[in-house]
């Protein structure tokens, strides 16, 4: 592929998230303006695991929701949820998201610790939950 088509791909792409987001692609799907979480059922595929990821919009992280935990499987699904945690950040930027919520803290911890509303998320998993045991 020369450099044109993949500069095309990837513009594509961008515009694809950007609808998402704006809730234009799903009939059934609310623009993200107008939630407060969004739901995100996550395969990773190094572990053949599925977790929830939450998206809290107003806490400015994602939240894993995972039934097995352990520092080795921790690492493994941190690593599959970090381009969530990169690219989600950089699309509510380009969506003009954070102008058009006003009732977003961003004097919570999480926003805090950033620089820049372009910053990686924090990924926490959650605690305390049920725990399978492995087959």
């Amino acid at each position: 592929m020369d450099c044109i088509n993949v500069k095309n791909e990837i513009s594509e792409l961008t515009k694809k998230l950007r609808e998402y987001v704006l809730g234009f692609c799903i009939l059934c799907n609310p623009p993200w303006l107008f939630v407060n979480y969004v739901l995100m059922p996550i395969n990773v595929k190094d572990a053949w695991h599925w977790v929830l990821g939450v998206l809290s919009l107003h806490d400015g992280c994602i939240y894993v929701y995972d039934s097995i935990r352990s520092s080795r499987h921790d690492d493994v699904v941190h690593k599959a949820l970090n381009s969530f945690a990169v690219m989600i950040p950089l699309l509510l930027n380009t969506t003009t998201f954070y102008e058009q919520r006003s009732d977003i803290a961003l004097n919570k911890s999480h926003y805090l610790e950033k620089r820049d509303l372009s910053d990686p998320f924090a990924v926490i998993s959650a605690d305390n939950l049920p725990q399978q045991e492995k087959a």
